[in-house]
């Protein structure tokens, strides 16, 4: 439970370095789990401007952590 906790704070801690609007849509559609509808109202973004923000957001997080969990 430690390194889940451990992990989950490294991750939260990355997330606060992504660019605004791609942590915006980040945390909307993967914490809140918001539609991609609902989050282009609440950002005033269209929602083909969501669907191409949340792939960057994914794939900023996915490269400052490692398999296994590492942070880069």
């Amino acid at each position: 439970i430690l390194l889940d906790e451990e992990l989950s704070a490294k991750i939260e801690e990355i997330v606060r370095t992504l660019p605004p609007l791609q942590r915006e849509v980040l945390i909307l559609r993967e914490i809140h789990e918001l539609s991609y509808e609902e989050i282009a109202e609440i950002t005033g973004a269209d929602a083909n401007s969501v669907k191409a923000r949340l792939p960057r957001a994914r794939r900023n997080l996915a490269r400052r952590i490692a398999p296994g969990g590492r942070v880069l």
